[in-house]
């Protein structure tokens, strides 16, 4: 059975990883970390749009890629990250959706 959380973050099964753990689903963002051992902030790429997080860590031959698909409730342009010992956090923050509003009848 498929959690509301797994269907909301659909990972890429090629590259959903043994080093890609879920860590955090709050109220207002999603936090995933990265093992990535060995590589420096320097040799890390993250590109997100509005469907894909793409992380590109490279050194030398050593390479790792992880694409991980987001959904309509993730504000892409707010993502940050941090790396600190090897260790990768994406902070994704959720879209502020109110539960309930008026809609006017035109």
């Amino acid at each position: 059975m498929t959690t509301l959380f797994e269907e909301l973050f659909k990972p890429d099964k090629r590259a959903y990883p043994r080093n890609c753990q879920w860590i955090k689903s709050s109220d207002d963002v999603y936090t995933a970390e990265f093992e990535l051992a060995g590589f420096a902030k320097k040799d890390v790429d993250i590109t997100a749009n509005k469907d894909i997080l793409k992380i590109e860590a490279s050194k030398g031959e050593k390479k790792k890629t992880f694409s991980i698909s987001l959904n309509d409730l993730v504000s892409p342009e707010d993502i940050t990250s941090k790396m600190s010992n090897g260790l990768l956090t994406v902070t994704m923050p959720k879209k502020q959706i109110k539960e309930s509003f008026a809609i006017k009848i035109q």
